[in-house]
């Protein structure tokens, strides 16, 4: 179990897979046919005849093996329902006819999660979102160890933030970590609590911070005018510090 993620499947990592270029194979079927041609042409019909079967079955399993992979991306290639490997080299290919290859991007991309609503560490209930920087660094991962790997982020990175807002207060006294006053030690934390929960599909957490925290409209005034009492008290308790130093030298 990982932070309540339970993966009873096999997990898959990703495996080098063979591929050429797929020009040197398509210069290769050119040779061919000019040969077979040319032994038509000269009437060499005891090589011709194989040659004309091989170039028949050629042109139903070579063209199946052709692809094109983009810059920044990946293709996870299953054969017949077996995964076999991992391209993640860009450029046009030819690799085993009649697989099946899903795409998956390598570029960062960043998620904005909604403003939810849920109870700080002392019970208040506050506003809090995150913004998350993420990749996938594992296609294989992303690809066969969940179902939808992008619906899985958004609802493993709401679950962190609910799960990190309720392990501080909004606001503390003296030292104290709080969500306010902390926010590089309270993005690290939730970085850290994403990238266990993500690791099993192949995700690197680049960045994670609070992009909004706020009380709850229900009790927002009521603890601006605490927070401007505590203010005023704070205050005080200053100046009549002063003054008895004052009086003391």
């Amino acid at each position: 179990m990982i932070y309540g993620v339970v993966v009873n499947a096999k997990e898959f990592s990703d495996k080098n897979l063979a591929y050429v270029s797929g020009l040197s194979i398509i210069f290769s079927t050119i040779i061919y046919v000019l040969l077979l041609f040319s032994g038509i042409y000269y009437g060499n019909f005891i090589v011709v005849l194989p040659m004309s079967l091989i170039a028949l079955v050629s042109t139903v399993i070579i063209p199946s093996g052709f692809f094109v992979n983009n810059p920044n991306e990946a293709k996870v290639v299953e054969f017949f329902g077996n995964y076999i490997g991992t391209i993640f080299q860009s450029g046009f290919f030819w690799t085993v006819p009649f697989v099946r290859m899903r795409t998956i991007s390598l570029k960062v991309r960043n998620i904005n999660t909604s403003k939810i609503k849920v109870n700080d560490f002392n019970g208040n209930p506050i506003e809090i979102a995150a913004v998350i920087v993420w990749k996938v660094i594992s296609p294989a991962k992303a690809c066969l160890n969940v179902g939808d790997y992008q619906e899985f982020i958004n609802i493993q990175s709401e679950t962190a933030v609910r799960e990190l807002a309720g392990s501080y207060p909004y606001d503390a006294e003296d030292d104290n970590e709080s969500l306010r006053n902390n926010s590089m030690q309270i993005s690290s934390k939730l970085r850290d609590i994403l990238q266990s929960r993500l690791d099993v599909v192949g995700i690197i957490i680049e960045d994670a911070r609070i992009a909004h925290l706020a009380y709850s409209s229900e009790i927002a005034q009521l603890m601006l005018r605490r927070q401007q009492a505590k203010a005023i008290t704070n205050a005080r308790g200053y100046i009549v510090r002063n003054a008895i130093t004052m009086v003391d030298e």
